[in-house]
């Protein structure tokens, strides 16, 4: 009875609060964030404060005080260049050459025997060298390759040809691997064709194998220079293009002087005709190949 009583008499109490509670809310959402204790302050004093505030804060950190000295550097903007087809190409040409060490071993001892004693067995060294027609092919194949890699790396790294051209680098790349295959492969039907007409036949062959000779040895010294060009950054690409070049100079005053032996004899009378046949034979490819990656490029 008496529980009743007290429930009954409280039951408004109950309904009320909370009406109380709910208008209160109300009411103090409508109150201004700047009204304290019914004093209203500025914004702009708040704004301050909070500022003070914060400065305070940063002044006092170990890192960020003013104590600490500010080092500040301009870093460069880094581009992205996609160099995979170029990593891939060199694992190829790596793997190609270590393939073709180990299947045709004596071939690779007598190339290696050729190019360094020119003067021994030179017969006996020729004819084993031109019988292995299949290492033969695959090693003038991989001269392409590696020469037109190595042309790609020089325009790629020493200049702006390749990147602001109308083709893409790899398109470049197989157009260079072509062009140097494709000179090459008329070069060797031209002498055959001279040979055949003016019945020279044993010069141009002479003259055909000290060629292909240089050119396989040439694309294994390139090799690794083609590499570093590639993947290298810095101004000493430019002393690593030079001994390149050097090299490569070395090599083909090597092939004229292999070449005197059997040459001299044919042009011994004429020096005008053993230039004229310098310049159409080995200028002349080289300044068609300038041209037509220079035209194609720009």
């Amino acid at each position: 009875m008496f529980s009743g009583k007290l429930f009954q008499n409280n039951r408004y109490i109950y309904i009320l609060l909370p009406l109380l509670i709910l208008t209160g809310l109300l009411y103090c959402a409508d109150v201004h964030a700047i009204t304290l204790y019914g004093y209203n302050i500025p914004d702009s004093v708040v704004r301050a404060k909070a500022d003070s505030a914060f400065y305070s804060y940063f002044a006092g950190h170990p890192m960020l005080g003013k104590q600490v000295t500010v080092i500040n550097q301009v870093q460069k903007a880094h581009h992205f260049v996609n160099k995979t087809t170029s990593f891939y190409l060199v694992l190829l040409l790596l793997f190609v050459l270590g393939i073709l060490r180990l299947i045709f071993p004596t071939y690779f001892r007598h190339l290696y025997n050729a190019f360094m004693s020119p003067m021994m067995n030179k017969r006996q060294l020729r004819e084993q060298i031109e019988q292995n027609v299949q290492a033969n092919a695959a090693m003038n194949i991989f001269f392409s390759i590696s020469i037109g890699f190595f042309l790609y790396a020089v325009l790629f790294t020493q200049s702006n040809i390749i990147q602001e051209s109308n083709y893409s680098a790899n398109m470049v790349l197989c157009g260079l691997i072509l062009m140097v295959g494709c000179i090459y492969l008329i070069k060797y039907l031209l002498l055959k064709f001279v040979g055949w007409v003016f019945k020279i036949d044993q010069v141009t062959e002479a003259y055909t194998y000290n060629v292909f000779l240089i050119n396989k040895i040439l694309s294994v010294v390139l090799l690794p220079f083609a590499i570093i060009l590639a993947f290298g950054q810095g101004s000493w690409l430019r002393l690593i293009l030079a001994v390149a070049c050097m090299l490569t100079g070395i090599l083909l005053i090597n092939r004229y002087t292999r070449s005197w032996s059997s040459l001299g004899s044919f042009f011994q009378y004429s020096k005008f005709h053993f230039f004229m046949y310098f310049c159409a034979s080995e200028l002349l490819p080289l300044a068609i190949l300038v041209k037509l990656t220079y035209n194609t490029l720009v």
